[in-house]
């Protein structure tokens, strides 16, 4: 149960959040009408709410919503699940905690550290997010980066490289519960993409991290990599991505000879699909 400031009842908190001016910081009940998603949250998919919506039915929000102003309303730093369940069962007013504002990037670095502590959104969206955090610059580097974050530089290339997944075997990943950070940072260290897909199919049936490394110690004993770094390994294939916006262009071959002039003609076919989609324009 919240403590209330002295001097003060629950009505006197919600008259303060629903009247007047806002209040810029502290523990007060708001109405839910004047809370707003963070569009830069790090989640963007939220999987499995039937079990928060029907917690919060039962027994309401127990832990406040962390907010900070922004014009006439407060902008959501911790608690969009929380949010959405409120409003999926009709509340009306929710219990929220107002800190000051960080500038952005602060805030862009808080909520990622939150998140990578309690392996709240999937390591595909993760991944997106530093990515994104070092090409508009808030990081110059990955060692920069991986120390803001308090990890290794080693963790942050394997979590990057998660990105060079097959756009299929990404969107698998992004929809499938239960794959955590260190399972899907060792398939994308894989340099076959067909193992790839066995190990992402063995994943989605449930099988531990430990039995994924399991596989993947196998494979590359049968292959002869046994004892080779990633780096060490040829890579199988070539792929290069441009992003811009929120637009991803990925192009992957085998390495093989003729691979060069294949990709150049897939792009120019691509290219002109583009140019030719009036729906576009």
């Amino acid at each position: 149960m919240t403590k209330l400031p002295e001097g003060k009842s629950r009505l006197d908190l919600v008259k303060a959040g629903l009247t007047g001016g806002l209040p810029k910081r502290g523990r007060f009940i708001v109405s839910i009408e004047r809370l707003q998603e963070d569009p830069e949250n790090e989640r963007k998919t939220f999987r499995n709410m039937d079990d928060m919506i029907e917690s919060v039915r039962k027994h309401g929000i127990i832990e406040p919503i962390t907010v900070t102003q922004e014009g006439e309303h407060y902008r959501i730093l911790t608690g969009h699940r929380r949010y959405r369940a409120a409003k999926a069962v009709g509340l009306t007013e929710l219990e929220v905690l107002v800190r000051e504002p960080d500038d952005q990037v602060t805030r862009r670095f808080k909520s990622l550290i939150s998140n990578i502590q309690r392996e709240n959104i999937g390591a595909v969206e993760l991944a997106e997010t530093l990515r994104h955090l070092l090409d508009t610059g808030a990081a110059s580097t990955q060692r920069e980066l991986a120390r803001e974050i308090g990890k290794s530089e080693q963790w942050m290339s394997s979590m990057l490289r998660v990105l060079e997944l097959p756009a299929r075997l990404q969107e698998e990943l992004r929809h499938t519960p239960g794959i955590g950070y260190e399972m899907a940072q060792r398939i994308a260290q894989v340099d076959d993409t067909t193992f790839q897909e066995e190990l992402v199919t063995a994943a989605q049936a449930g099988e531990s991290t430990h039995s994924i490394r399991a596989r993947i110690e196998t494979h590359r004993t049968k292959t002869g990599g046994e004892g080779k770094s990633p780096s060490a390994r040829p890579a199988l294939t070539i792929r290069y991505q441009q992003r811009e916006g929120n637009c991803v262009a990925t192009l992957r071959a085998k390495r093989e000879p003729g691979a060069r002039e294949a990709m150049l003609a897939a792009l120019r076919e691509l290219t002109q699909q583009v140019r030719d989609d009036d729906s576009l324009r």
